[in-house]
């Protein structure tokens, strides 16, 4: 029997689908969106409009906005996740938008795909972790190459090995290495060296026999270029043999090593030679050596497994015909079967590493497979192979991968179950000890950071089911307190009272109290201009300039005005909030405020300046407007007595995290942290449970109570509050870090005369910071500055050296 349904439960779908009738039938990327613009799913199709058109369910033509029953209609969940995929059904209710890309060729769209995805990182792609576990080792390309561990993939004009897993495992073969092949140095020896041949001088004049070797040298630590022990070609040699071992040659390494542990032996230096040798056994035990290949043949092999929409593969890398390594990679995102998971994996993985084989296996036929093949091809410059081996050692080696993603995907599953049984006892115990009327599904938590009083920032970190939602968090900058000011009370007031007066300024429900008052907010009406002129000349205050009805909003009770406000729009379209009034009987019940915050709240982007006299300072900080010292030429001079505020539209955009109202607050500190969050709920009329936990003896205390509340030993909720607790301070100090080096970078270029924003910026994007500023050459300096700027700027860095 026909439904009459709409499409999928969608209302969007009948519009999309008669837009993708008319979208081009070339090669190119799409994307997915949601209904605020959120980027769903990035795809690359040969024919976009065919692709696109295979992820709506097929319409009736007789009638448009109706399923065909031989499809989806009418089968159960079961039987449409069967057919579809539940990721497919459930991003399908989510579909409002998508836009895409046309490019030349079927390539062009595999590698714009690629980077996409990466940047972007859509809820339902299949994903390489961004992971801060994942380490990859650089080698930048210089004269005297420099090499680093990095998080999240090399930087341009570098070469890159990994992903590793563990700090500790690559920082001890790293360190390993330097036993064998001495490469460590001080890097400021590495960047005068590089400079001066940048600059064309000889570098075996920077350091000599006679320098002043650095700490590191005097400790092993330096093979001594600072000493001037090493030439460029001998650092080289080095270099390429840590590349060549990190590739998987390793021959070289095991030669020189056995050498050395022999040759310590028979000078009687037995503990190098132990030393040595268990260097050389840490080697050996990288080998891996359960397979060897005689083909010779540069291999990695991939084995994949799809649990419920979840992916999990297993890496083997064969060089030289020996398994030297394994990596296990879980990924984020939804994949539907193994093919579809590796297609997306594979160009991901391959992004991130120079490290292409001349064989790729893989257990089954990929989407667009001889397209991939092309890709890496192009990529390494040389022959690729994506092989499925039916039979021989590498299909061995491919079943045991795949073994070892089933196993490792058991063990997670193990591990996601316990953990989430933890999380449901800890948050059942918070209900029953803090006697809450329910399990607190949003838990917030929030600290405090300074350094000495500068730089004073708050955190807020989200906990959902008793999981981090990093996508909730917030930051705030404290804007109370005086520099070297030090008092975390009056910071926690004002974060706490930024943060919850989300919740008790709904302009929908004050709007419709004020209605059950009789009186209603709205545009004002053409014919109420010469009463808004009547009101605006009787009052001193306000200002008599272009009075337009389109720009006001007012307050009406029947037919009169009892309030109103406008935002002026000046010639070189900057934007002045004037006009603000509200008749004597109505003032102190925040009418004013609910008229400003109104019609800010029909302002789609830019800034909204106030000129008001400096009593009403608080008034407008309330409503989220700001200080600032100068505003556009066009608003005027400030006089005597008078502020200049500032309005930015895209700071108060709907804030989702900020809008949900959590079910309990956790303060790190103890009964005077807590005292100062009860006074603002109090002071907001707001319900809502607080806690303080309090560092030294991780005690819990609640409003009012003069000892901390008990929680049983090892408690499960104490083990969550405490994990939150130290979120919120990772994420403060992190955020007050990262503010601290901001005006550390900008200060010393703060007081160069003549040199402007711009130029500040281009100095910083080309040399990173004050310091690398004052390290570049003249001639480096003179591409960005005149000679007066040039003067400028050494005089200054030389000042504050």
């Amino acid at each position: 029997m026909p439904s009459t349904k709409k499409s999928a439960g969608n209302p969007h779908l009948v519009q999309l689908r008669k837009r993708i009738a008319k979208a081009p039938q070339s090669p190119g990327i799409y994307r997915w969106l949601d209904k605020n613009g959120a980027i769903l799913y990035i795809g690359k199709a040969k024919n976009l409009r065919s692709r696109m058109k295979s992820y709506l369910p097929p319409v009736d033509s007789a009638k448009e906005g109706t399923q065909k029953e031989d499809k989806t209609m009418g089968l159960s969940a079961e039987a449409q996740m069967a057919q579809t995929g539940p990721w497919r059904l459930s991003m399908r209710k989510q579909l409002a938008d998508f836009d895409v890309t046309i490019t030349n060729s079927e390539l062009e769209a595999l590698i714009l795909e690629t980077n996409l995805i990466k940047e972007n990182k859509p809820k339902y792609n299949v994903l390489m972790k961004d992971d801060k576990s994942y380490l990859y080792v650089q080698i930048s390309r210089e004269p005297y190459p420099i090499i680093d561990i990095v998080r999240r993939g090399t930087a341009p004009n570098t070469t890159g090995f990994g992903p590793f897993i563990g700090t500790d495992n690559i920082r001890k073969t790293m360190d390993m290495l330097h036993t064998v092949f001495p490469y460590k140095t001080c890097k400021k020896s590495l960047e005068a060296l590089n400079r001066s041949i940048k600059k064309g001088e000889d570098p075996t004049k920077v350091f000599t026999k006679d320098s002043q070797p650095c700490l590191e040298f005097q400790i092993g630590e330096c093979c001594g270029l600072c000493k001037g022990t090493l030439s460029q070609k001998e650092y080289n040699n080095i270099i390429e043999n840590i590349s060549d071992f990190l590739k998987g040659k390793r021959k070289t390494a095991i030669e020189k090593l056995t050498e050395k542990m022999q040759q310590a032996a028979s000078d009687k230096k037995f503990e190098k030679a132990a030393s040595f040798r268990n260097t050389l056994q840490s080697i050996e035990r990288m080998e891996l050596q359960i397979v060897s290949d005689t083909s010779d043949e540069d291999t990695d092999i991939f084995g994949m497994v799809v649990v419920n929409g979840k992916a999990l593969v297993v890496l083997f890398k064969v060089r030289g015909g020996k398994l030297i390594d394994e990596l296990s990679l879980a990924l984020a995102g939804e994949a539907e079967n193994v093919s579809q998971a590796l297609s997306q994996f594979i160009p991901q993985y391959y992004s991130t590493t120079p490290d292409i084989p001349d064989v790729i296996v893989v257990g089954e036929e990929l989407e667009e497979h001889k397209l991939l093949q092309k890709w890496l091809e192009d990529k390494r410059k040389k022959k690729v192979e994506l092989r499925i081996p039916e039979r021989g050692k590498k299909s061995k080696l491919l079943i045991l991968a795949e073994k070892n993603a089933q196993e490792k995907m058991k063990q997670m599953e193990t591990k996601w179950e316990t953990a989430a049984a933890n999380i449901e006892t800890a948050l059942e115990e918070l209900e029953k000890t803090l006697q809450l009327a329910e399990k607190p599904k949003r838990i917030e938590c929030y600290d405090i950071s300074h350094l000495g009083g500068t730089e004073t920032v708050g955190s807020m970190v989200v906990a959902k089911n008793g999981k981090a939602a990093n996508d909730q968090y917030r930051s705030f900058t404290i804007r109370t307190l005086k520099d070297g000011e030090v008092d975390d009370y009056k910071a926690l007031n004002e974060v706490l009272s930024r943060r919850l007066k989300y919740l008790t300024q709904n302009i929908k429900e004050e709007e419709k109290k004020w209605k059950d008052e009789g009186i209603k907010l709205g545009r004002a009406r053409k014919k109420e201009t010469t009463i808004i002129r009547d009101i605006i000349r009787n009052d001193d205050n306000l200002s008599f300039e272009h009075i337009h009805e389109k720009d006001f909003i007012v307050a009406r009770l029947e037919d009169h005005i009892i309030g109103c406000a406008r935002i002026f729009p000046h010639k070189d379209g900057t934007k002045e909030f004037m006009s603000l009034w509200i008749h004597k009987d109505y003032r102190g019940r925040k009418l004013g405020q609910l008229l400003c915050r109104k019609i800010l709240s029909r302002e789609k982007n830019g800034k909204i300046y106030a000129l008001l006299r400096s009593n009403l300072a608080e008034y407008y900080g309330e409503i989220g407007f700001q200080f600032i010292h100068d505003g556009p030429k066009s608003i005027g001079k400030v006089p005597k007595g008078w502020i200049i505020m500032m309005y930015s539209v895209k700071e108060h955009r709907d804030d989702k995290s900020l809008n949900t109202k959590p079910d309990l607050l956790v303060i790190d500190g103890g009964k005077g942290q807590v005292s100062t969050v009860a006074s603002v709920l109090k002071k907001l009329e707001l319900d809502i449970p607080v806690i303080g936990l309090a560092k030294r003896e991780e005690e819990v205390f609640t409003p009012n109570a003069q000892r901390p509340t008990p929680f049983p030993k090892d408690s499960q909720a104490k083990f969550l509050l405490m994990r939150l607790r130290n979120e919120a301070h990772r994420f403060a100090n992190k955020l007050r870090e990262k503010k601290g080096t901001k005006s550390a970078i900008h200060s010393a270029l703060d007081d160069v005369p003549g040199i402007g924003e711009k130029t500040k910026k281009e100095l910083l994007e080309r040399f990173g910071s004050a310091e690398g500023v004052r390290e570049a050459s003249d001639e480096e300096l003179l591409c960005i500055l005149d000679n007066t700027q040039f003067a400028n700027l050494k005089a200054t860095l030389t000042d504050n050296c």
